[in-house]
């Protein structure tokens, strides 16, 4: 499955060039892909069961989901146009298509400041399944500071008894490995529809 996700995203960028390609020869072409992908390209309203606690919106290529817990409130932020481009696999790289995954930040935020993480789908081991995120950096946002202005670590960096910590504080707050899957499901989702809707507009436009 992770590997026809591979392909799509591989697939959908480079029809980006036939898209060029016809607006000298009309839009048949365009007509064409339309026509391919718009079957599914409609973002259920629902929420996919394990972000079920969640509020959410989608804005364009942009997906908020927040929840309270007592005192903190939760925010997650996935930019579908803020993508992580993949090393090509080592045994072929001239072959391998390039691959693009989301990268997306939670906030965890109460009246002491906030914890802030910068999160990304990135397969750092073969054992690592692509629909798991990883944390890249952390930062603590002190109250009144703006989080540009905090200080942020690289997570690899930390001693191995504080990322674990860390990694079970997430995971109390409903953010481990069933988050991680259908919030990687969600954004599959919507940027289907958002491509769907690309080849609408340029299609109409020309």
């Amino acid at each position: 499955v992770f590997h026809v996700v591979f392909f799509m995203q591989w697939y959908l960028r480079r029809v980006l060039v036939a898209v060029v390609s016809t607006l000298s020869t009309g839009s048949s072409g365009i007509n064409a892909e339309y026509g391919q992908h718009e079957e599914g390209a409609t973002v259920s309203p629902d929420l996919p069961h394990d972000l079920s606690s969640f509020k959410h919106s989608v804005r364009g290529a942009s997906i908020l989901l927040t929840k309270q817990m007592d005192s903190e409130t939760i925010t997650v932020e996935l930019d579908l146009n803020n993508m992580t481009e993949l090393a090509p696999a080592e045994e072929d790289p001239e072959e391998t298509p390039p691959q693009y995954l989301p990268s997306f930040t939670i906030e965890i935020a109460k009246p002491q400041g906030k914890l802030l993480f910068n999160c990304n789908y990135h397969m750092s081991s073969e054992d690592q399944n692509i629909d798991q995120y990883v944390i890249s950096e952390v930062a603590y946002v002190a109250p009144g500071q703006n989080s540009s202005d905090a200080f942020t670590t690289d997570f690899g960096n930390l001693d191995y008894v504080l990322i674990e910590e860390f990694e079970n504080y997430l995971q109390r707050r409903g953010l481990g490995a069933e988050f991680s899957s259908a919030l990687f499901e969600m954004s599959s989702s919507v940027e289907h529809s958002n491509y769907v809707q690309f080849l609408k507009n340029v299609r109409d436009f020309l």
